[in-house]
């Protein structure tokens, strides 16, 4: 069920936004590479590593969190994703939209399944932001196949309300 007008965010413009990049260590990279395809203007991005989380006092003016965690064997990383966004908290205004994307120990990202999971960012971005339920935006087959393929790679890209 869509969430009604009034609690929906504003669109979030990316080149001016504030945006935290959490995530392990192996992933930080691919993290901060696909934000900067996307728009994102690197003066404005702090990326943390969640598994050493450093001091994090500052303003909290972040209106976007993307957390990626790699799960180990069939451990569930919702938990450590649920964690991680606990200790971004202070980083973060109250309505910031919050992205996890959880990816199997054993998947390896190749530059295909980046470009599927920047999409795949975005278009969660865009569902969070929409200013009306009926508005969201529309995935074509192309968008659909490639989110497929996303989840038969062993990564999952969702929302995370705290």
């Amino acid at each position: 069920m869509a969430r009604s007008p009034r609690e929906r965010h504003e669109p979030i413009d990316l080149r001016s936004a504030e945006v935290v990049l959490a995530g392990t260590q192996d992933l930080l990279p691919v993290l901060r590479s696909a934000a900067v395809r996307a728009g994102v203007d690197a003066g404005r991005m702090r990326v943390v590593g969640v598994d050493d989380l450093p001091d994090l006092h500052g303003p909290a003016e972040a209106e976007l969190a993307v957390i990626a965690i790699r799960r180990p064997g069939d451990d569930p990383a919702f938990h450590r994703a649920q964690e991680a966004a606990e200790l971004l908290e202070p980083l973060l205004r109250l309505d910031a939209v919050r992205i996890v994307i959880t990816v199997s120990g054993v998947t390896r990202l190749a530059p295909k399944l980046e470009r599927a999971l920047t999409a795949e960012v975005l278009h969660q971005l865009g569902a969070a932001t929409a200013v009306s339920g009926f508005r969201r935006p529309f995935r074509n087959l192309r968008t659909r196949l490639g989110t497929a393929g996303l989840r038969t790679a062993g990564l999952r890209v969702f929302r995370l309300t705290v």
